[in-house]
């Protein structure tokens, strides 16, 4: 197993900045809801206190320690807070997992981690293989215990550790690599989100995967500033209603899922996150919330390193400034400072860099370097430091993108691809905006790209990615282009897939067209389904058919929102997310709204 470095004679910065603030809260607001899942039950800040400690004890006496790794797999639920804190409780790291990803992720992902607890809220969890400690009414003693009678001794007491959690990002090897935060750039985290100086008992939103460290921003923050914490699943209902009626005031998304609002929810904070922020979104936030915060940081940098806040009179089009205990500094490829003005590679030094990767040798481990004798992470993100201090992200040095907030190496689906039988090589990119993936493939002779190869391709995407992260287009390629430098040519790729495409379009509208000469549909029929198809083809950026599957395609939750937009922009009917995804097809969807309309 690999274990966190002992580090025995050092504070834990993140347990004083996590007990500091459930003491506070149990005390001042005991009855105050403190955490809510999706399924709508709340747990109150004295109850989350009690699940803690019950749940420190369920993993102590399972065998999790100072020094383990433990699983953490509760994020949706009323439990995410208290089985984070009782793993820390035991001076434990934690390794976030969502249990919506593929099982074959995760079981890879604790072996990796070297995890052998579990702490969960699923009933699928003791699939891992692991022991599994349940959160299951963790907190019912919470009546035997009096407000202000939390503070107890048992935190970390033992040997202590320097890695606070572990997340599992995209890797270029086809495996995702587990990125190792310590106490000291939690802790540091901590207390920049302390800062913020939320409204206690404001109502901020989670809608973050819980197998990602924005994850952590999503609760950690609220939880500092004394917030209700309400997880809401964009997948499973109408996130513009959900907000209304939690009445959230903090608000903190992707620009993708904010897109999907039709209108924007007045708040008092809104966070963007995970990917670049358009200047039109930021101007549209800025008109329907108090404060607007743009926050940039990688994984390997704890989450946040920058911010632009409104409230001290940040330009929220750009990235800001550095947080506290952060240095960031634009470089050339010597690691020299560029002038204000001159694109360079943002560096990230400070209290926030990460220890490094559970895998220390592993890809990647280089952009972990030494400058002036202090730690620095290389992003591989380009940017321009303006007169001002504040930063502007224009794009990638190499072929990391994101898609739905979602990091994720090109390289992990082309050696994904690469494994199947048939498959010679492979170029993947991102096309339409929001992006979707894409991936061209070079097959090998005597190994057309028919039905067969597609389906199992879809199988190893299936088994390896979350669905946000597999492609929802595949197409053929004779060869592997190159550019005069050398690199994949991924724009002629892309060409490719525009053509093979637009000729898949034709082929359906003539196939649609054969149908209407043969009196196959009314008219109305025809208005909506050739609706929806564009809906469709919008959302997913290229032709779709009308037998097409949802899920067999690439769709996700986020895509399914969008589609739901779409239609209602196309056709003026509402139709749900949940419409979208047990339709799975846009001709059954396109008849669930005509029998809606004829009712």
């Amino acid at each position: 197993m690999s274990r966190p470095v002992p580090d025995s004679d050092a504070a834990v910065p993140h347990i004083a900045h996590v007990t500091k603030a459930l003491e506070r809260w149990t005390s001042e607001q005991p009855d105050r809801v403190g955490s809510i899942g999706t399924d709508g039950e709340g747990l109150t800040w004295r109850e989350i206190a009690a699940s803690t400690r019950t749940l420190a004890g369920r993993l102590e006496r399972a065998g999790a320690g100072a020094g383990d790794r433990v699983a953490v797999m509760a994020g949706r639920s009323r439990y995410a807070l208290s089985s984070l804190l009782a793993i820390w409780a035991n001076g434990s790291s934690a390794v976030l997992l969502d249990e919506r990803h593929p099982a074959e992720r995760l079981r890879w992902i604790v072996a990796d981690a070297g995890c052998k607890v579990v702490v969960s809220s699923e009933p699928d969890a003791a699939g891992l293989g692991l022991t599994l400690v349940g959160t299951h009414g963790s907190h019912s003693h919470c009546a035997d215990l009096p407000p202000g009678a939390f503070a107890w001794d048992e935190w970390a007491d033992g040997e202590r550790r320097s890695e606070a959690y572990v997340v599992y990002t995209s890797g270029t090897t086809g495996r995702p690599k587990g990125v190792r935060v310590g106490s000291t750039a939690l802790g540091n985290l901590l207390a920049n989100a302390e800062s913020l100086g939320y409204r206690p008992g404001s109502r901020a939103v989670s809608v973050v995967s819980p197998g990602f460290d924005g994850w952590l921003w999503s609760v950690l923050t609220p939880f500092v500033n004394g917030v209700t914490c309400v997880a809401l699943d964009p997948a499973r209902g109408d996130l513009e209603r959900d907000l209304a009626t939690w009445e959230i005031d903090c608000l903190c998304m992707t620009p993708s899922l904010y897109a999907t609002l039709t209108e924007l929810p007045k708040a008092e904070v809104a966070v963007v996150a995970g990917e670049r922020c358009p200047d039109s979104l930021a101007d549209r936030l800025r008109t329907t919330a108090g404060r607007v915060i743009n926050v940039y940081g990688p994984t390997e940098t704890t989450i946040a390193a920058t911010m632009a806040d409104t409230a001290r009179g940040d330009d929220p089009r750009t990235i800001g400034r550095p947080l506290s205990g952060y240095t960031v500094t634009v470089v050339d490829a010597d690691l020299n400072e560029v002038p204000p003005g001159v694109t360079g590679e943002i560096l990230i030094g400070g209290a926030g860099v990460a220890l490094g990767y559970v895998d220390a040798r592993g890809p990647g481990a280089d952009r972990f370097v030494d400058r002036d004798g202090a730690g620095h992470f290389r992003t591989g993100d380009l940017g321009v430091l303006h007169a001002d201090g504040q930063l502007n992200i224009l794009g990638r040095a190499d072929n990391q993108v994101k898609v739905g907030g979602f990091r994720v190496e090109l390289e992990e689906l082309e050696n994904i691809a690469c494994e199947v039988p048939g498959v010679e090589g492979a170029v993947a990119y991102t096309r339409g905006e929001p992006p979707a993936l894409a991936i061209g493939l070079q097959t090998a002779a005597g190994h057309p790209l028919d039905d067969d190869l597609r389906r199992r391709l879809a199988s190893a995407f299936a088994a390896r990615l979350p669905r946000q992260l597999r492609p929802t287009l595949v197409h053929h390629i004779a060869g592997i282009p190159l550019e005069p430098t050398g690199k994949v040519a991924r724009r002629e790729v892309a060409g490719l897939g525009d053509a093979e495409l637009a000729a898949r379009g034709d082929a359906e509208r003539a196939a649609h067209g054969d149908a209407e000469a043969d009196g196959a549909g009314s008219a109305g029929d025809d208005h909506v389904l050739g609706g929806v198809l564009e809906a469709w083809s919008g959302a997913f950026g290229h032709a779709v058919a009308r037998d097409s599957d949802f899920f067999a395609i690439g769709g996700h939750s986020l895509l399914a929102a969008q589609l739901a937009s779409r239609i209602e922009t196309e056709l003026g009917v509402t139709v749900t997310i949940l419409d979208v995804l047990t339709a799975r097809t846009p001709g059954a969807l396109a008849k669930r709204i005509d029998e809606a309309r004829a009712a």
